[in-house]
């Protein structure tokens, strides 16, 4: 998912750090990587931009000696499940049915046959479950779908409901300017990695967190936690991912800014650095090994490899349960089949 530029800024370093004007100052770089996942994020980028912001369309690519990883260690005991997986990630499946060449079926097994969230986290959900099964989560292409669920399976836990609420404000030294945006305006937007203003929580709930607060003691980016006790302005919560796996830990609020470009200005929310993580973007889960995975598409899926990176989650092909939504290029699309279909987007060019 990193852009193209990043290399050539890390480039130019190393030359003025080397004093060599060999590629990256003669130093060895290794990159680590698999274009079958998620692409870098250029909003409102077509096919061409997105692909053209990647590393392999940056002039250092051709210096780059490829390796090439041949087993899924995720599926090492799964040969079909992961062969299964490398034609969804190449795009090499389809369908027999005369649909567009992007429309996949998906096998029956993986059809999410009663209710969706009892399937992935059982009938009860406790914080004992929680801890003894850490390792499940829904998956879905967007962060909207993602607070619903997450609402949901809040009502259906038990335990007194805690909410918190951020304190947003825009960065700018004209007085002003502060007045032309309400704050009621500031609290109703979400953009991209920020928390959301009305923070609802219990004791027992996953969370994600959303930066680095402490990368020595593992608390990066994408760590994912169980809430044990909650404060007014602190939260105690149980590592459940990484090397800090098991420990306390207290994650207090911070100061967010955000560096979206559509926004006319900066905009600071102070707020606990984290989301209720039951469900959760598919780019978010990347790179998360998961024991029981759910993908829930109410809409198909938007971005290349996103399919694949849902699926890839799992280490089992049962551990996988999916619910799609009928829409105009998903669902049961032929009439009187139960065949369930959904749209696969493969960037043939960057493979």
């Amino acid at each position: 998912m990193t852009v193209g530029h990043a290399l050539t800024a890390v480039d130019k370093l190393f030359r003025d750090l080397m004093k060599n004007q060999r590629p990256f100052g003669g130093k060895v770089i290794l990159f680590a990587g698999d274009f079958r996942q998620n692409l870098p994020v250029v909003p409102h980028a077509h096919k061409a931009d997105i692909i053209e912001s990647t590393v392999k369309y940056n002039p250092i690519w051709r210096n780059v000696i490829q390796v090439k990883l041949q087993q899924n260690m995720r599926t090492a005991e799964e040969k079909e499940f992961a062969n299964w997986l490398m034609q969804l990630g190449d795009g090499k499946l389809s369908n027999t049915d005369g649909l567009h060449l992007d429309i996949i079926e998906i096998p029956q097994d993986f059809i999410s046959k009663e209710s969706f969230i009892t399937e992935i986290f059982g009938d009860r959900i406790t914080m004992e479950l929680i801890r003894e099964n850490p390792d499940r989560a829904i998956l879905c292409p967007k962060n909207e779908d993602t607070f619903k669920i997450n609402d949901e399976i809040l009502r259906l836990m038990e335990g007194e409901e805690k909410e918190y609420l951020s304190i947003d404000s825009i960065v700018s030294d004209d007085p002003q300017e502060q007045l032309n945006f309400p704050t009621e305006f500031l609290n109703s937007l979400t953009p991209s990695g920020m928390p959301i203003h009305r923070l609802k929580i219990k004791v027992g709930v996953t969370i994600i967190l959303l930066r680095n607060l402490n990368t020595k003691k593992g608390l990066c980016n994408g760590t994912r936690f169980i809430v044990t006790n909650l404060k007014n302005n602190l939260i105690y919560a149980e590592v459940l991912t990484g090397p800090a796996r098991g420990q306390i830990v207290i994650i207090p609020r911070i100061d967010l800014i955000t560096s979206d470009l559509e926004l006319p200005f900066k905009f600071k929310r102070r707020q606990f650095p984290i989301r209720v993580s039951f469900a959760m973007t598919i780019n978010k889960s990347q790179g998360q090994t998961l024991e029981k995975v759910g993908i829930y598409l109410p809409h198909p899926v938007f971005a290349h490899g996103q399919l694949y990176v849902a699926f890839s989650r799992a280490t089992k092909r049962e551990s996988v349960k999916i619910k799609i939504d009928e829409f105009s290029n998903q669902g049961h699309l032929i009439e009187g089949s139960e065949k369930c279909f959904t749209k696969n987007v493969i960037y043939r060019e960057i493979l």
